[in-house]
């Protein structure tokens, strides 16, 4: 099915390229080929409330993913893109209640409906500017992950402004309708407008600022988030041998039916190589407001929508998922603070491993009536989540092709257990084979 695709795709491009001989277009094709799995224990009950003795909490997946690619530009600058993907297609196909799901193109057969669009905008240079305009559907994407890193439809406009790197961008996250009453299409989409600046004024320094208004014309049912503002501030540089790095996002929403959110994140490293070794040492952290469950305003600090970004401090386990990222613990790092060292060893140009050390911290518990949420909800009353320890290696097989194998093991806090709710310490092993031309 795949095959009769890909060659029905070649040859309408190739019939498109004899109807008009003479439109010169550069047409450019790369992928990424990717299979990864992964085994864990306790990490699919972490975030379960009231889990009942015999649950079993270990699980394990394979997943492939193919993304094609499609480049054309034509005279004046003019850029067609197409991304596409196939996947992610577990291994055995989709599953519920012990039954395959058909089309997911997993199981026997393979056969399935698995094709979707990532990317597909035109992009061209804005006459009389520096500035280009991206119009579809593309990616969008803050400092950091740490508020947005998400495919969506919308327009940027884009360039440089004497120094300054520019861009300023309209995605629609929401059509409208989906937590009320449906009225018109657009009557009551929910938009993100962002300006995003960044610039380099002297050498080895960067500096990035933007913002992000998140205007909600729904009427929202009680719960859910309405209009929304962030504001975001980035640093990174290098002094000899010594790098560093600092991020600030500030961000304030709407709660219905009267309840505010506000509240804040700073994120940074400093690292270096060591002089004459393949060693390199780094230490991150970070803190992030949580809810003091006070019953006034939530202190914690807000997200777009659930799963808009990731936090990745060089964990295995906590946070985004790691280098391997099926199954994340904590997308956002709401009501956090950590403190990490991450140790990396070059063995041979094609060979690395790293380990780390990480402590997390709970910064506010909340009442005994209303304990505060951790992360993306998960844990709540507890005064830390605990200390993980992990390990990654990087083995670059061929040209494009590298395999990344990673464990990680999550040493829970000491108050680890909320009302019925015991949490066990979390292990997790995952492998990644990327391909990439």
């Amino acid at each position: 099915m795949m095959r009769k695709f890909f060659v029905a795709l070649l040859a309408g491009a190739v019939a498109v390229g004899l109807a008009v001989p003479a439109f010169a277009a550069d047409l450019k094709f790369t992928g990424a080929y990717r299979v990864r799995f992964q085994f864990d224990e306790n990490l699919p009950c972490l975030e379960d409330v009231g889990v009942p003795g015999g649950i079993d909490c270990s699980g394990h997946t394979f997943q492939t993913r193919f993304r094609p690619r499609f480049d054309v530009e034509t005279e004046g600058g003019v850029k067609g893109v197409l991304r596409l993907e196939i996947g992610d297609v577990p291994f055995g196909g989709a599953a519920t209640s012990g039954t395959s799901i058909k089309g997911s193109g997993g199981d026997r057969g393979a056969d399935g409906v698995n094709v979707e669009t990532k990317w597909a905008y035109i992009d061209f240079p804005v006459p009389a500017t520096p500035l280009r305009l991206r119009a579809g559907i593309q990616d969008f994407f803050t400092s950091k992950a740490l508020l947005l890193d998400d495919d969506g439809s919308g327009i940027s406009l884009y360039g440089k402004l004497g120094e300054i790197n520019a861009s300023a961008w309209w995605f629609r996250a929401n059509a409208g309708g989906a937590t009320t009453t449906v009225g018109s299409e657009g009557e009551r989409a929910r938009d993100l407008y962002a300006i995003d600046l960044s610039t380099s004024p002297i050498k080895d320094l960067n500096l990035n600022l933007y913002f992000v208004y998140d205007h909600d014309s729904e009427t929202p049912i009680a719960g859910t988030s309405a209009t929304g503002f962030w504001f975001g501030a980035g640093a990174a540089g290098k002094v000899q041998n010594i790098r560093w790095d600092l991020d600030f996002v500030y961000g304030t929403k709407e709660i219905l039916p009267a309840a505010d959110q506000a509240g804040w994140v700073v994120d940074g490293g400093v690292g270096m190589a060591l002089p004459g070794t393949a060693l390199d040492l780094e230490l991150r952290g970070w803190y992030a407001t949580g809810d003091k469950g006070d019953g006034g305003d939530n202190e914690g600090y807000p997200v777009l929508y659930s799963g808009s970004g990731g936090h990745e401090p060089g964990t295995q386990v906590w946070g985004g998922g790691g280098a391997i990222d099926i199954d994340a613990t904590a997308d956002s790092p709401e009501n956090t603070w950590g403190v990490g060292v991450i140790a990396t060893w070059k063995a041979t140009p094609t060979f690395k491993i790293a380990g780390n050390v990480h402590f997390i911290g709970v910064v506010d518990e909340g009442t005994a009536a209303s304990p505060s949420a951790i992360g993306d909800g998960i844990l709540a009353g507890v005064d830390s989540v605990g200390t993980e320890v992990g390990v990654k290696l990087d083995y670059t097989i061929a040209k494009g092709l590298v395999f990344t194998l990673t464990a990680g093991h999550l040493f829970l806090g000491d108050e680890t257990v909320f009302g019925v709710t015991t949490f066990d310490d979390v292990t997790k092993i995952a492998g990644v084979l990327n391909y990439g031309f």
